[in-house]
């Protein structure tokens, strides 16, 4: 293997958004489980369970009003809510949105489902409970009942999963158990003040942050003194009561089975509390008889795994987070998702027995799966950030100096940065430069919440003036003029060489363009859920979530092959002349033979039968490229893979990423990039990397509470 020059920088600076909601669709029928991560810009996160936690999707708020704090699945439809008062649905295809409504009573501060009935309960700010019926075609929200009226904010609610009756509502120093057929509180628990040397009074309120509840009626509370209290809903007494924390519990998540308790909060230690039956023996001079006296709830273990708050906890069966290799007793096992301050998921493998210790199963962040958000073309290369984007140049190598290190002899400049209009969120951007005998320019298409958008940039040599000029339309297949920005809800942008540019939107329609003339060629109806896409001179290749990859004739537009379903998504697709490489989320790599319609033979000899050890990691697989030496190029946020043709495959049993001696290897492992987040191949012998290093993830985020440890 050659080795590379590698133009590696750090100067992409994503902003970091905590985590405030979490909520996991489950459908037995399909492989269709995803994660909805609410954040604290507003934005909305489709994380894919069963496809080893592939970032699917983020869905931007469509005006700065929108600022949703809560997130849950009804069915198939996700819905939100916020302090705006505003109740969103969303399409469960396209995840647009269907229908919203504002709320009865101003801020929601809290949500509860019950799915049989499809009704959702929202708590306020002032104080009601109101239950809202989602239409069979989720056309509109419709006001059921108001259920209670009290006089501080609902801040946590419980809705039992088969008692419809049966609803719980946390305040202030208060918890009400509510009848929704009655439409009023039928008991109410005082949960009392805490004792505050600061507070003149010398009392200091309770704020019930969480809820949970049981089918036989057993009432969990998460307050904000650190307790998680053990409540009987039928008498309104205290069964048991833990100091599970130093600050406030903010979140819990309880078992299907009911049996386990997690609950988390401002101290990031996750608290694990189990329902157990002690037993106790009775002995006489023949026999010993052993009496099974009644369940208690008792705590257990303590997670450290996150940094800061947590403020969102669920629980998965673990066979939606599965990978390649097959595990044993699944039944036994969960994932604990948890989420918060410092940005990240945190996926735990539990052990529903308590027999063995939770493990970190995988960190999640989600600037390692934005494909879209950085660009590279000649010699330059595009950030994205939230509100606007940057166009830089790529810098020049130098030499090395009389110490051995390497000196550049020019910088990478920032030359542009563009920013939106209103304040509108980027989804994704693309780029080409287009060369002429005078002048080279790059041709720039963004799509925001606003539609999409295409600037020409000229002047970008020192002796010119630089100037941006925005094209606003395009003729359509009548040639008729029509706005780009009608174009809206956007997934990927592409261009090829610099005659075309081709957009996706979530409604699976791709949108051909000549960008000679501007003019729209034609309009491709994709397979639904169309997630990614890649084009050649001869071919297009889209991907959607169900494991499809179709390839369609780039002259004319009509489907040539679809390639055989796979269990995963594609995550990554690549062309090569008439082959089209395919890595899926298992980690599983495929090349197909357009020409013969069929796996080539790279795929059915070595590609089938990788290593053990390629499959064991457990990040998805973001890019794939070929260079013009048959190596493919495949990239994770963890490590630079090459692979080259023609080389026999190490042993099943091979060590692939912790071997230094790879030289007869046909797999060649870089660990040296901490979270990849692009890579690109400027020549055959130069690589230009964008990494963002752990430390610099640290900076960006908040103080945390303090921990004593010990000797410090």
């Amino acid at each position: 293997m050659c080795d590379f020059l590698v133009h590696r920088t750090h100067l992409y600076k994503p902003r970091l958004s905590s985590i405030l909601s979490l909520s996991h669709h489950y459908h037995s029928s399909s492989s269709n489980h995803l994660l909805a991560v609410l954040r604290s810009d507003h934005s909305i996160e489709l994380w894919n369970t069963h496809d080893s936690f592939t970032l699917e999707r983020t869905i931007q708020p469509r005006n700065a009003s929108h600022s949703p704090e809560l997130v849950l699945w009804l069915e198939q439809y996700l819905i939100t809510a916020g302090l705006d008062g505003q109740l969103i649905a969303y399409d469960p295809i396209t995840f647009e949105i269907l229908t919203s409504c504002h709320a009865a009573g101003g801020a929601i501060w809290s949500l509860a489902k019950h799915e049989i009935t499809r009704r959702i309960a929202v708590g306020t700010e002032t104080g009601h409970v109101n239950i809202y019926q989602l239409d069979e075609d989720a056309s509109q929200f419709s006001l059921a009942t108001s259920v209670c009226k009290q006089s501080a904010r609902i801040v946590s609610l419980a809705w039992h999963t088969t008692d419809d009756d049966f609803l719980v509502a946390g305040s202030i120093n208060r918890i009400y158990i509510c009848s929704t057929r009655q439409k009023r509180t039928i008991q109410q628990i005082n949960v009392g003040k805490l004792s505050s040397t600061s507070n003149r009074r010398g009392q200091k309120d309770t704020i019930i942050w969480c809820l949970a509840v049981t089918d036989d009626y057993t009432v969990f509370s998460g307050d904000s003194s650190g307790r998680t209290c053990v409540w009987d809903a039928v008498y309104g007494t205290l069964i048991r009561s833990f100091q599970t924390h130093r600050a406030d519990v903010l979140c819990m998540t309880l078992s299907s089975d009911e049996q386990t308790l997690f609950c988390s909060g401002v101290d990031s230690v996750i608290v694990r509390i189990e329902l157990v039956s002690p037993k106790s023996e009775t002995t006489t001079t023949t026999t010993t008889t052993t009496i099974d006296s009644t369940k208690q709830w008792i705590k257990t273990i303590s997670i450290h795994s996150h940094s800061h708050d947590v403020r969102s906890l669920t629980l998965i069966p673990s066979r939606f987070a599965s990978i390649r290799n097959k595990e044993h007793n699944l039944s036994n096992k969960l994932m604990l998702i948890s989420g918060g301050l410092d940005a990240r998921l945190l996926v735990h493998d539990i052990v529903r027995d308590n027999s063995k210790p939770p493990v970190l199963w995988r960190k999640c962040f989600n600037f390692t799966q934005h494909r879209n958000k950085i660009y590279q073309k000649g010699n330059y290369f595009l950030f994205t950030y939230r509100d606007y984007i940057e166009l830089w140049s790529i810098g020049k190598e130098g030499g090395i100096n009389d110490n051995g290190e390497d000196i550049l002899e020019r910088a990478p400049k920032n030359l542009v940065q563009i920013k939106t209009k209103h304040q509108a969120r980027v989804d994704t951007v693309a780029m080409t430069v287009k060369k002429s005998k005078d002048d080279e320019q790059v041709i720039i298409a963004m799509g925001d919440t606003n539609g999409l958008h295409v600037y020409v940039i000229q002047g970008l040599d020192i002796q010119s003036q630089l100037n941006v000029t925005p094209i606003k339309t395009y003729s359509d297949e009548q040639n008729i003029e029509q706005s780009f920005s009608s174009i809206t809800n956007l997934l990927q942008l592409r261009f090829h060489s610099s005659s075309s540019l081709y957009a996706l939107t979530s409604r699976s329609q791709l949108y051909c363009f000549s960008t000679s003339s501007y003019k729209l060629n034609r309009i491709i109806s994709c397979l639904p859920s169309t997630l990614r896409f890649e084009v050649s001179s001869k071919y297009i290749a889209t991907a959607d979530r169900y494991g499809h990859v179709t390839i369609y004739l780039n002259s004319t537009y009509n489907i040539l092959t679809q390639l055989p379903q796979e269990t995963y998504q594609c995550t990554a697709l690549s062309f090569n002349n008439d082959r089209l490489a395919c890595a899926y989320a298992d980690r599983s790599l495929i090349e197909y033979d357009i020409q013969q319609n069929e796996y080539s033979d790279w795929t059915r000899k070595y590609l089938k039968r990788m290593p053990l050890q390629w499959f064991s990691e457990r990040s998805p697989i973001i890019n794939l490229f070929y260079d013009t030496k048959d190596k493919l190029f495949v990239v994770d946020s963890t490590y630079l893979s090459i692979i080259e043709r023609g080389k026999k495959m190490p042993g099943t049993y091979a060590k692939i990423f912790n071997s230094t001696n790879q030289t007869n290897s046909p797999i060649h492992v870089c660990k040296q990039f901490k979270y990849l987040l692009h890579v690109t191949l400027l020549s055959s012998t130069q690589l230009f990397v964008v990494e963002l290093i752990p430390s610099s993830v640290e900076q960006c985020l908040p103080p945390a509470l303090k921990r004593k440890r010990f000797g410090i």
